[in-house]
């Protein structure tokens, strides 16, 4: 049982022992303390995995779990959990994960990410087991109904994202899929030694689990993150009565309120809810388990914070899974009740019971800190070297209405659409989307066929059969009146219609992606460079090129609210949009940006990067570039002696771009000179594109929202060269350093910077330094370090002591000390006033 206010913070790698009970036993021996040291290696906690170009932000670990453990000691408690909105604070899950049961020589036994951490990354045995980051449009990463062969070898996504030549072939993720505007994977097995050495009652099923999660920009699709597992038993027995389930700690509350999990509710939702599909509405069946704060904590915590079952294996006949897609038990429990009262199960044997359990909980109403269950089978078996998949999504909304709508816009995004991928025009028609393979006879061809209709059918092993699964679920949906089909026709709610036999999950129709951004802060000023990569990609669903525009955003007045990071990112409310340009092409703004940085048109510069500027004889080297890639297209261009890596890679893709080559970019340069140095900004671009009538542009589309890719940065000044230094121009600010003065640029305080507040010491000496910093009576106070070698002449001091203390009222020396001869010493002084 967790106790969320007083976790204690053990070895990293002995990372179940943090959300398990004290009883765990582990082995104390200097040898596998060792080896658990460098298991520290591969647990992710530096919040590479944070969902956050939506509006639910989520932490996606690598050991099977989503969620931080707010409110513990945990290294992952003060990222995103389930934050809704985005950068609010508002949270609404401690912790949840995958469950796996089933029974092993007929005893009862189960995998699980939470608590009890089962499922773990493989360790030092490999390596790769990080945490991987992709995004539609990436290179290697094309799906259907794009050509999805992107290495051109006759198979399809057969070298999934993982760090791994999956298939042999000498070459490394040269062929995926890559869904959503964020997507991350990682893996788990349940037999990783630590697994039994931390958890001694653990019997593994020898699973490997492939996780993947999903996550887009657009406001109808951004209230959900989609999870996708493929489970495979890499054993050797037989795994028999499986039961795949989801079990989620649901804690709704705004962080800097004091335990706020303890008036939650929770509840379970089935039924009909209508999804926008263009100007239509579709309605579709939902089943969602769902948790939110009793009393709306005054008006801080209003939403409601689900899990939806979307997909898993089904068998049409019900001998091997079942029959179609949906929860088969959903329990509620707290940790205030033993088990046999309610509480929460201890062992194997209680887990697989609630699993196993054909029931589902009433809704608990009274205000607790509650954790749920839902679970679907029984599947009969899975076979060595069998896989088997779930798919899931979180969901929020304000209010019941509101979850169920974001609830209805995971199930459409999920369904996707329908391809004809084979070429059969005999497979995917007159309403047969399912395949049945052989040997099987006497199958009904159509579940809502009966008397003279009723056809039957038979397959020897080796052929498949077509049937219609689905019709009773068709026909239900078309029945219902609540939603607004408009135009749409009973064959627009039919699955295995004109030949289209293959559905591709996770479809969805959205603004093109956002550009590769780097940003560069300069003194009082930020420059943004960026490259084409949004006009180049043709959009997921309709396969145009329909770019129109870029849009720059800023947002400023961030402090860092408790629960977010410069990983999370700013409030929606603080973006700004400071400038926005298009193609000339008829549709406004008409602001033409394909002209260079250094050519000034109607008080406006343009926007196409020019290299080298400062260069002499930089046409040359281009000359040079362009050269090279057209007589060795397929070698990499030599970087002349003077240039960096950087400037190469930039150099050669332009090369490319301007010759008409694969792989060639071209880039855009943008600077902002209404910022001031020391303070907090972030930065986003995003692209839009437009609506066509036969091929010609007639109206703006969609638009990327700044969320899906921004960075952080501080402006600072200048460090001075040698030739002109002046160690006068050396000033601390602000000076005095005082609430007040400090409170522009003040953070809400975390583990990394337990004060949150600042003074900066600028125009350093483009060297290294070292800035000892005395009281008036001559006592050292700290030491820092400085390089301003590259440019960057501020450094910042969070007025804590080097014995951890915060400083007090009064009057300081400091002392910059230059490590090059070049530079002089200098001193100076400021004053804080607490």
């Amino acid at each position: 049982m967790i106790q969320k206010g007083s976790l204690l913070l053990a070895l990293i790698a002995l990372a179940a022992s943090l959300v398990h009970s004290p009883a765990s036993a582990r082995n104390e021996s200097a040898e596998w303390a060792e080896k658990l040291k460098t298991m520290e290696q591969i647990w992710v906690f530096d919040g590479s995995g944070i969902h956050n170009v939506g509006n639910l932000q989520m932490n996606v670990t690598n050991w099977g779990c989503f969620g931080s453990y707010p409110s513990s000691n945990w290294p992952t408690q003060e990222y995103p959990s389930a934050q809704w909105p985005a950068n609010s604070g508002v949270e609404y899950m401690f912790i949840a994960g995958l469950w796996v049961g089933a029974r092993k020589g007929g005893v009862p036994v189960v995998s699980t990410s939470a608590y009890e951490i089962e499922f773990r990354p493989p360790g030092t045995e490999d390596q790769n087991a990080k945490i991987y980051r992709a995004f539609e449009g990436i290179q290697n990463g094309s799906r259907l109904p794009s050509p999805a062969d992107d290495d051109k070898d006759g198979l399809v996504d057969e070298d999934w994202h993982n760090g791994v030549d999956d298939d042999g072939d000498g070459k490394i993720d040269e062929d995926f899929a890559a869904i959503g505007k964020q997507m991350f994977t990682c893996w788990t097995t349940d037999d990783h030694p630590t697994s039994t050495q931390v958890n001694p009652e653990h019997t593994p099923l020898h699973l490997f689990v492939r996780q993947e999660s999903y996550q887009w920009e657009e406001k109808q699709f951004y209230d959900f993150v989609g999870v996708e597992y493929k489970i495979k038993n890499y054993g050797t027995d037989i795994i028999e009565d499986i039961y795949v389930g989801f079990f989620a700690d649901g804690d709704a509350g705004k962080r800097d309120r004091e335990q706020y999990w303890t008036d939650d509710c929770t509840g379970l939702f089935e039924g009909i809810r209508c999804a926008k599909r263009g100007s239509n509405e579709v309605p579709v069946r939902l089943s969602v388990a769902y948790f939110y704060d009793k009393d709306g904590d005054e008006g801080e915590c209003l939403g409601y914070f689900g899990i939806i079952f979307l997909g898993h294996d089904t068998d049409p006949l019900g001998e091997n899974a079942p029959k179609k897609v949906g929860l088969t038990s959903y329990q509620n429990f707290s940790g205030d009740q033993p088990y046999e009262n309610g509480g929460d199960p201890t062992n194997d044997f209680e887990r697989y019971e609630l699993m196993s359990k054909n029931q589902k909980d009433r809704n608990a109403e009274v205000p607790r800190d509650y954790r749920m269950l839902m679970a679907t089978g029984p599947f009969r078996e899975l076979l060595p070297d069998s896989t088997m998949i779930l798919q899931v999504a979180f969901v929020c909304g304000e209010g019941l209405e509101g979850m169920l709508t974001a609830a209805a816009s995971a199930s459409m995004a999920f369904s996707g659409n329908w391809f004809d991928v084979d070429g059969n025009p005999q497979t995917g028609i007159d309403g047969r989307e399912t395949p049945v393979p052989g040997p099987v006879s006497g199958v009904v061809a159509d579940s809502c066929a009966a008397g003279d209709d009723l056809e039957l059918l038979s397959a020897v092993r080796g052929e498949v059969i077509w049937v219609n699964a689905d019709c009773r679920e068709e026909d239900e949906i078309w029945a219902n009146t609540r939603c607004n089909k408009g135009d749409a026709t009973f064959a627009d709610f039919q699955t295995g219609v004109n030949g289209k036999e293959t559905q591709v999950n996770w479809l969805v129709g959205s603004a093109p992606p956002p550009p590769n951004m780097r940003i560069l802060p300069g003194d009082n000023k930020v420059v943004l460079l960026w490259d084409n990569f949004s006009e180049v990609t043709p959009d997921v669903s309709t396969l145009e090129y329909d770019f129109e525009g870029y849009r720059i955003w800023r947002a400023d007045g961030w402090d860092r609210p408790e629960g977010t990071s410069v990983l999370s990112g700013p409030a929606r409310e603080l973006w700004q949009l400071i400038e926005e340009r298009d193609l000339v092409n008829g549709i406004n703004p008409d602001i033409d940006f394909l002209y260079p940085y250094s050519v000034t048109k109607d008080d406006r510069r343009g926007w196409k990067y020019e290299p080298l500027v400062n260069l002499p004889g930089k046409d040359a080297v281009i000359k040079l570039f362009e050269e090279a890639v057209w007589y060795s297209p397929l070698d990499t261009v030599p970087c002349p002696p003077g240039l960096s890596d950087r400037e190469c890679d930039t150099l050669e893709a332009m090369a490319r771009y301007n010759l008409g080559f694969e792989g060639g970019l071209q880039y855009y340069k943008y600077v902002d000179e209404s910022v001031h140095n020391g303070m907090h900004y972030f930065y986003s671009i995003t692209a839009y594109d437009h609506a066509t009538d036969n091929g010609v542009p007639v109206s703006t589309g969609k638009y990327g929202d700044p969320s899906s890719n921004f960075q952080y940065v501080n402006p600072k000044s200048n460090s001075q060269d040698s030739e002109d230094f002046d160690g006068e121009k050396i000033y601390v600010v602000p000076n005095p350093a005082t609430s007040e003065s400090m409170a522009p640029w003040e953070l809400f305080p975390n583990m990394d910077d337990p004060t949150g507040i600042k003074i900066e010491f600028r125009n350093l000496p483009r060297c290294r330094s070292t800035v000892r910093i005395f009281s008036l009576a001559g006592d050292l106070v700290e030491i820092l370090y400085h390089d301003g070698s590259d440019g960057d002449g501020s450094l910042m001091w969070d007025l804590v002591s080097r014995n951890g203390q915060n400083v007090t009222s009064g009057v300081y020396l400091f002392a910059v000390e230059p490590d090059d001869g070049k530079f002089e010493k200098t001193v100076g002084k400021f004053v804080i006033i607490r």
